[in-house]
């Protein structure tokens, strides 16, 4: 093993250590000092009784006391431990969703990005580099405009008779378009859903509310059911940052995750979406939480 190689390997060993004890210290020690409560509570209660039969053998004093603590804490530590992704079946159709902690652009299968309803594209004051929408164009694009736009256009042809010119519009792009408007980028295998979710103002700002995201997310499972040949799908929390959505980000987690099941339950979308959460955003996501969510919304 060359050692640029091995400094990689280290790298990555890292940053999975530092986000399981980001996750343990955000919600997880709380968790793990619940279930210790129960599992003690539970093995007290179980070993009272036996003790009053057998006195002599089970008075173990300060040291079975101590064991009990340990053994509690150990299998509540197996139980409770910080997962990086959370994955559960629905009951009907077979499809699967899973929570997960990474970077979006590194998963496998078709992936959604978020746009507004101009489908502006420019770095800089319009688009901001670090966006999902950013990364897209240097990273998937490499940072080649014209190519994207050009792609962009050729598949909005289809919606020309729904857009409308906004002649206030001074900087990017002046065609809007529907909330809800979804394009597909790419190829069979590899599709890049593009859906509007908000309206980008004539001041640059992007606009959208909880209707319009569910809106834009209608379109989008209907368009994945049409281009996506049920390849897995990965999809951001999209609205969540610039968007003013006025939704805090574990509510727009939990509506995507939503969306998906109601249109799951109608016709098939895909064999699996993966909600992505960037490592950044943990402060602000409760993995548990979306955990309990998931469970009770794919019943």
């Amino acid at each position: 093993m060359g050692i640029v190689e091995f400094l990689h390997r280290l790298d990555t060993h890292l940053e999975e250590l530092m986000l399981y004890l980001k996750l343990l210290t955000q919600v997880g020690l709380k968790r793990i000092g619940s279930s210790f409560i129960s599992i003690f509570g539970l093995l007290w209660l179980s070993i009272e009784p036996v003790a009053l039969f057998f006195p002599e053998s089970l008075n173990f004093g300060w040291i079975g006391y101590l064991g009990l603590v340990v053994v509690s804490l150990a299998i509540a530590v197996i139980q409770r431990f910080p997962r990086s992704s959370v994955c559960k079946a629905l009951s009907s159709p077979d499809s699967v969703v899973e929570i997960k902690i990474g970077n979006l652009f590194n998963q496998p299968g078709h992936l959604v990005i978020g746009a507004n309803d101009v489908f502006d594209t420019e770095l800089g004051e319009v688009i901001k580099p670090s966006s999902v929408q950013g990364q897209f164009l240097t990273g998937i694009y490499g940072n080649d405009l014209t190519k994207l736009d050009t792609e962009i256009e050729a598949v909005l042809e289809d919606y020309k008779a729904q857009r409308t010119k906004e002649p206030n519009k001074k900087k990017g792009k002046s065609w809007r378009y529907p909330i809800g408007t979804t394009i597909a980028l790419g190829s069979p295998d590899k599709r890049y859903f593009w859906t509007a979710y908000g309206y980008m103002g004539n001041d640059l700002r992007v606009q959208s509310n909880a209707d319009y995201i569910w809106n834009s997310l209608s379109c989008l499972w209907e368009e994945v059911r049409r281009k996506g040949h049920g390849i897995d799908v990965a999809i951001p929390v999209i609205g969540a940052d610039l968007a003013r959505t006025n939704l805090p980000r574990m509510a727009l987690a939990k509506l995507i995750i939503l969306s998906f099941v109601v249109a799951s339950k109608k016709e098939f979308v895909t064999r699996k979406l993966t909600l992505v959460i960037h490592p950044k955003d943990l402060e602000n996501t409760d993995l548990y939480e979306l955990e309990d969510f998931l469970t009770s919304a794919c019943f």
